[in-house]
């Protein structure tokens, strides 16, 4: 796992609260790697400690949910399970509970 992998992983259990998502850019800039959005997506799709490091909870920036390395219905339950709608693909109320 690389370095920028482990900032990823850690940023992000540290500050996305359960009931809240984050962009892919919007992590990205939480660890100082503004342009680095892709890079975010793929760090998530590798992520080896789901859900406790909740790869769920980040999402596209017009609040579409992106991809998921497993089972889409997967993201969707795991959110829902934080008390985050979701309808047709995208997160309810995006732009309240986005960090």
């Amino acid at each position: 796992m690389t370095e920028f992998q482990q900032l990823c992983y850690k940023t992000l259990k540290e500050k996305v609260p359960a009931g809240k998502v984050i962009t892919y850019g919007g992590l990205a800039k939480l660890i100082n790697h503004p342009n680095a959005y892709r890079a975010v997506g793929s760090a998530m799709n590798k992520n080896p400690f789901a859900p406790e490091v909740p790869c769920h909870r980040v999402v596209k920036s017009n609040g579409d949910l992106g991809k998921f390395a497993y089972d889409i219905s997967l993201k969707v339950k795991r959110l829902e399970e934080e008390s985050v709608l979701v309808e047709n693909g995208k997160v309810v109320d995006f732009k309240k509970i986005c960090i």
